[in-house]
């Protein structure tokens, strides 16, 4: 069998049968949505960086604000993700994210948003006690960790990250067979 079907999930399709099927902007649609489903962590600064060129390009499919916390809201959990693992808490490794993330908050931020700013400075004083002082990093992430960002935030996440992939799948056409072959009835032909 060449793996197109499943046995053990009744009838599904491989991915290169897929890619026949669906358009592309889908499929990366249902993978984005699997990779916040799962909480690949590792994989949130694809999506960020997704979101925010699609939100570029519409940016009517959010508000400032929901594209604010989504954006922000993953890459701030990718960066905690870093900090987390002994391999990955470093600086050097973790200063590229963060750079990001305050080009991405200077994007957003108003003149007069004091609160923001004391956050800002909150998250970065955070991370960089949480890259110098290993017993604070492991403190952090048995105790304050699972209620600032557990299972709400990651609710949170996937709220916005719903509404994002709902309304950029109601921007995509939806064409039947006849509105296909009309267009392509404009040009040469498609089989020679």
């Amino acid at each position: 069998m060449d793996g197109a079907m499943s046995e053990s999930s009744g009838s599904t399709l491989s991915i290169s049968s897929l890619r026949l099927l669906v358009s592309p902007i889908r499929l990366v649609s249902a993978a984005i949505w699997q990779t916040v489903e799962q909480k690949v962590v590792l994989d949130y600064g694809l999506l960020e960086e997704f979101v925010f060129r699609v939100t570029e390009i519409v940016p009517q499919i959010l508000t400032i604000r929901q594209r604010a916390e989504l954006i922000l809201g993953l890459r701030a959990r990718l960066i905690l993700e870093l900090c987390r693992s002994d391999e990955t808490a470093e600086l050097h490794v973790i200063q590229p994210h963060l750079d990001r993330m305050q080009n991405l908050r200077s994007l957003w931020k108003s003149e007069s948003d004091a609160e923001q700013e004391t956050s800002d400075s909150h998250f970065m004083g955070l991370v960089q006690n949480l890259l110098r002082d290993p017993e604070e990093r492991m403190n952090f992430f048995q105790d304050v960790f699972p209620g600032d960002f557990g299972p709400t935030y990651d609710k949170a996440i996937q709220t916005l990250m719903w509404l994002f992939l709902s309304r950029l799948e109601k921007l995509l056409p939806n064409q039947t067979l006849q509105q296909v072959q009309k267009e392509s009835a404009r040009g040469p032909g498609c089989l020679t």
